[in-house]
């Protein structure tokens, strides 16, 4: 077995282990050290093997892209897990199965990420899809976490359907299952036929309904504000990630680019996205509700990139840069997105625009760090997600496709709006400092951490655009 396989194995093994512990005996610390143990495993073996040759079974392709795209996801789930355990000691109920879960996920985010093969992409989308409703509907005494889970179950179950719909549909067109196979097999006729196309369309919605893109986005805020913030947390980020990887490496294969009515699908959602989701932003008073409709607007930016691979034209003379932009911009609101949620689960679920009045007199350290997080991703300079839009915009004018960009600039105006706002409540005055619990070493301590990555990244960012840059050439 090659040794690309190692950290799926450690997770597995992991998640053998927690059930042992679970059904012999319930202890929150040992839970909570079996599964860190287990994730920081994981993410060592995926440092050794980020830079090891190209290997592929069938089922799975294993490449340093996917090694490193791997490696930020286990990075995500390595500091949400260090804030998981204060916050669920102040839960009820038994908390040892949201680490099961919590696993669950990332076993199918790894195989999603590495997946080569509609079977194997497929299982591991149900696999990570299932867990995230446990996980959503995880505070059993809560009816609106419960209300969360019976619509991911059912929206998910949609998407699914769809899916396998577009798959059964290019499986009749091609007699395969293989990603480069079935790309291959339809761009080698003239004209793509319409039976793929349509294979491709189904595919496209099912991908859309889990990156809550528009017009499949109408569930995306009754989700975060229902479940708990650390499964919000692992939605908006795992999921998204291995959804929109599957998405890339779709379109980077074979010649679907060139089908127009692909692109014209692509382009149209790309732009209703940027637009739509952050001009319904504008109309939230609850910071989850505004973070829902960003990300919608934050992956229509990320569409954009999807119609620059395999162009002619490239005036930097680089075909492997709207790749890098695409990694980096990923990383980029990844990071702002894991360091927004840290800051409120620290705040204990004051997720309302009036509960953040005045934090900046209350909790000072938290209100700073919110605000540089806020500024990320509002794209404004010295931050990571500045130099991610700057990415951006280089790639699109470098391949030539310009008639994106006008869009992108008014809806990041649109943006930087309700982002700005999130600003001015914390930095209001109160007429009555609410007393607040001290905060811990800890949590000062990844405050800090947060502010030193988003201003590092953002001042210095050849610290990850080289390692980028290594990884994809």
């Amino acid at each position: 077995m090659s040794l690309h396989f190692l950290p799926a194995m450690i997770i597995s093994i992991t998640i053998l282990i927690l059930l042992l512990a679970i059904a012999l005996q319930r202890a929150h610390d040992l839970a909570y050290v079996i599964t860190g143990l287990g994730l920081i495993g994981a993410f060592f073996s995926q440092c050794i093997l980020l830079y090891l040759p190209n290997s592929s079974d069938g089922l799975f392709a294993f490449s340093p892209v996917s090694s490193l795209l791997s490696l930020l996801m286990l990075s995500i789930l390595i500091f949400l897990w260090l804030q998981l355990y204060a916050w669920l000691a102040k839960q009820t109920g038994h908390k040892e199965e949201f680490y099961l879960q919590l696993l669950l996920v990332c076993l199918g985010a790894l195989g999603m990420i590495v997946s080569e093969h509609f079977a194997s992409f497929f299982l591991t989308l149900e696999l990570m899809s299932l867990s995230f409703v446990g996980l959503i509907a995880y505070s059993q005494d809560k009816p609106v976490s419960q209300e969360a889970g019976i619509k991911y179950l059912v929206l998910s179950a949609v998407a699914s359907a769809f899916i396998l719909m577009g798959i059964a549909i290019l499986y009749l067109q091609t007699g395969s299952l293989a990603f480069e196979q079935v790309t291959n097999e339809v761009s080698s006729s003239s004209s793509i036929p319409l039976l793929s196309t349509t294979g491709i369309i189904f595919i496209l919605i099912g991908l859309f309904f889990k990156l809550s893109m528009v017009p499949c986005h109408l569930w995306v805020a009754d989700i975060f504000q229902g479940a708990p913030l650390p499964s919000t947390a692992l939605l908006s980020t795992i999921s998204k990630l291995a959804s929109f990887v599957v998405l890339w490496k779709m379109f980077n294969l074979g010649g679907w680019q060139h089908d127009h009515i692909i692109l014209e699908i692509i382009g149209l959602v790309a732009v209703a996205s940027m637009l739509i989701g952050n001009l319904l932003a504008l109309l939230q008073n609850n910071i989850l509700r505004i973070l829902a409709f960003s990300s919608i607007s934050h992956f229509g930016y990320l569409l954009i990139l999807l119609l620059l691979f395999n162009q002619d034209a490239d005036l930097l003379e680089n075909a492997e840069f709207p790749l890098e932009a695409l990694i980096f911009y990923l990383s980029a609101y990844l990071i702002t997105l894991t360091g927004t949620f840290t800051v409120l689960m620290q705040l204990e679920g004051k997720t309302k625009l009036k509960q953040l009045t005045g934090l900046f007199w209350t909790r000072p350290l938290h209100a700073a760090s919110l605000s540089v997080l806020m500024l990320s991703l509002a794209g404004i300079p010295l931050t990571i997600g500045f130099m991610g839009k700057f990415y951006l915009v280089t790639a699109t004018i470098s391949n030539q496709v310009l008639w994106p960009l006008p869009f992108l600039v008014i809806a990041s105006v649109i943006g930087l709006f309700f982002y700005l706002r999130i600003i001015m409540v914390m930095l209001s005055s109160i007429n009555q400092v609410e007393r607040s619990c001290a905060s811990t070493t800890g949590e000062r301590a990844s405050l800090w951490f947060i502010i030193a990555v988003v201003m590092g990244l953002g001042t210095f960012p050849a610290l990850l655009a080289e390692i980028i840059k290594h990884t994809v050439r």
